[in-house]
């Protein structure tokens, strides 16, 4: 019996105490031996909810089994595998497909008999029960906590801080909020204001440089004016919607205002005046947006059309230009025409297609599975890391002698290594050159067709990424 054995904790604290996980592997290999089954591969998800099935390890060990490696997947209980039982039994009816049953060592069922799928369903049921009973109770106390208290019920935006459970004013950020808006009031917009505040030397409370996107995100928030809603998104299919206004809970002078209501809704109604009644429609204008990337800061090459009214006629020049400097992050100013520029790429896709596999050198984006493994082993490097924290902060406590620092970070490091070697070896893979070829084939008319909206999707679809450098190509990674 060849058995994936799945074992997961749900809170930072279970994964850095890591009981719970040693615990459920011991007992899921204990029970393998007294079934006389085979070793299990074990799959560990630590600190992951089991809401749902977007799971690290659940996916690596769910593309294992289409592969036909496992007979069976065992769990301590059947909650570790999922809580949702429209999941639960999408799971398990998606393990019988590849002939692969399911059972859980404590809760001694499985679903290779119709007794056993009976139970599944009725301990399903009390699992998404006990979690959506849960998730009311949290949110009924959370809303009353909003109707009749000043309480801080989220994190504080920037210009506030959270001092003994309630909003206060942080008079170091507050400063650089009275700012903006005065700027604002002298007309200024967001793109302008965001140049003005990093020219002052202010920064986001990340440390980064104001854009005109974080400025216009905090110039609206009704915090500042003082005022304090509640209930006003949700989560629905995962994604984050806006409730019906209905449901808010709003409460004013819920805690100390740095910008006064009326002089913060007045600035609203400035920028609402301020904004384009439309958007530009002439989606094919650029056929590269979204995919050049500038070198210098990363950032998008966006597309900038210029249109000029002179006694000789009406001219529009149309150039790529960093988003970044656009956005006023910082980014130097450069800028290339369009026209060369697609022209070059159009070429370097025939280039490649009529070049041979053996003398093609293609930088070809991961596959998913292998971005899947490279996050996991990032993920892995980041568990290391603390690891060895602990035990420094341990010696430093004198919990551990200097001997047991010295072995632990040994080992530790001898992890570290091999994590660092399959990451390196898994960035320098060799992409499937000849896939490449096949696609700029099926692609290569629309690519250099006189439809400009079909050579955009077709270029979407063969080019995962371009990257320049002061409007000359560095590199492409292909799809």
């Amino acid at each position: 019996m060849r058995v994936a054995a799945y074992i997961r904790v749900s809170t930072d604290e279970q994964v850095e105490q890591g009981n719970s996980l040693s615990e459920q592997e011991e007992r899921l290999k204990a029970y393998c031996v007294s079934m006389v089954w085979d070793e299990p591969v074990i799959f560990s998800d630590d600190g992951v909810s089991a809401k749902n099935t977007k799971r690290p390890l659940l996916r690596k060990m769910i593309k294992r089994i289409e592969n036909r490696e496992f007979d069976l997947v065992l769990t301590t209980k059947i909650d570790r595998l999922g809580r949702n039982l429209l999941d639960l039994l999408q799971m398990v009816n998606f393990f019988k497909e590849y002939d692969c049953d399911y059972a859980s060592s404590t809760e001694k069922f499985d679903t290779s008999t119709s007794v056993g799928r009976m139970t599944l369903q009725l301990l399903g049921t009390f699992a998404e029960f006990e979690r959506e009973r849960t998730s009311e109770r949290v949110k009924d106390n959370m809303i009353s906590l909003a109707k009749n208290t000043n309480k801080a019920l989220g994190i504080a935006c920037y210009g506030y801080c959270i001092k003994d459970g309630m909003y206060a004013i942080n008079e170091d950020e507050a400063k650089h909020v009275r700012y903006m808006f005065e700027l604002a009031e002298q007309g200024h917009g967001h793109r302008m204001i965001a140049k003005l505040l990093n020219e002052s030397g202010s920064t986001t409370r990340k440390g980064k440089m104001w854009d005109q996107v974080n400025v216009k995100r905090l110039i609206s928030n009704e915090m500042l004016s003082g005022v304090m809603i509640y209930n006003k998104r949700e989560n629905k299919n995962g994604k984050t919607v806006m409730r019906d206004k209905s449901k808010w809970i709003t409460n004013e002078d819920n805690h100390p205002a740095i910008i006064p209501l009326e002089k913060f809704e007045k600035i609203q109604l400035i920028f609402k005046a301020r904004s384009r009644s439309h958007k530009h429609a002439d989606n094919e204008s650029y056929l590269l947006t979204g995919l050049v990337k500038c070198k210098h800061c990363g950032g998008n090459m966006k597309g900038s059309t210029a249109r000029y009214q002179r006694t000789s006629g009406n001219y529009a020049y149309f150039r790529y230009i960093c988003s970044s400097y656009v956005l006023g992050y910082g980014c130097k100013h450069h800028a290339f025409h369009r026209d060369p520029f697609e022209k070059h790429i159009i070429d370097e896709i025939e280039k490649a297609y009529y070049t041979s596999e053996k003398n093609l050198n293609l930088k070809i984006a991961m596959t998913v599975t292998d971005e899947d493994e490279k996050e996991d082993l990032k993920r892995q490097l980041t568990r290391i890391d603390k690891r060895i924290q602990k035990q420094i902060e341990a010696y430093e406590n004198d919990l551990i002698s200097a001997n047991d620092l010295k072995v632990a970070s040994s080992r530790v490091d001898g992890e570290r290594i091999l994590l660092y070697e399959k990451l390196e070896k898994l960035e320098k893979k060799k992409g499937d050159v000849q896939g490449v070829k096949s696609n700029i084939k099926k692609l290569l008319g629309d690519v250099t067709g006189t439809d400009r909206l079909k050579a955009k999707k077709a270029l979407a679809l063969l080019i995962e990424k371009i990257v320049v450098e002061d409007g000359e190509l560095v590199d492409i990674t292909w799809r």
